[in-house]
């Protein structure tokens, strides 16, 4: 089931993105420019806004396969992670597409464990050889 559509409104720039539409080719030119689809109004929540190469790849990707790309959402930084979450939540894409933020920040969490483990080993001067050389 396809959750979006190309928009032939006016100039046919827009695809839809649940209850609006982003403007593709400000998207290609690293700006997201989000309006609402029915309207064309802006959604104030979501002003013009440069963004990255990965945060254009992970809307691709969603609009390709109508999921969501966690490992490219990983690389994109706190700022980029807070704006795709309000474009999922104000989109209402939210439970649609069963977007989970925490697993954006899985990987960072993992990697912060790790390190407290082999910082304490270290620490407590375990010199196993298992132990990774760093």
């Amino acid at each position: 089931m396809k959750y979006f559509e190309t928009k032939l409104k006016t100039d046919g720039n827009y695809k839809e993105f649940g209850k609006f539409a982003i403007n593709m080719k400000m998207l290609y030119n690293n700006i997201l420019l989000v309006k609402y689809k029915k309207s064309y109004a802006p959604v104030p929540q979501l002003r013009r806004t440069r963004i990255t190469d990965d945060f254009i790849e992970a809307l691709i990707f969603i609009f390709d396969t109508n999921k969501i790309d966690y490992e490219k959402l990983r690389e994109l930084s706190d700022k980029e992670n807070d704006l795709f979450k309000t474009l999922m939540m104000r989109s209402g894409l939210f439970d649609l597409l069963k977007y989970n933020f925490n697993e954006t920040r899985e990987k960072l969490v993992d990697i912060v464990e790790e390190y407290e483990i082999l910082k304490g080993q270290i620490e407590a001067e375990n010199n196993n050889p298992e132990l990774p050389k760093k």
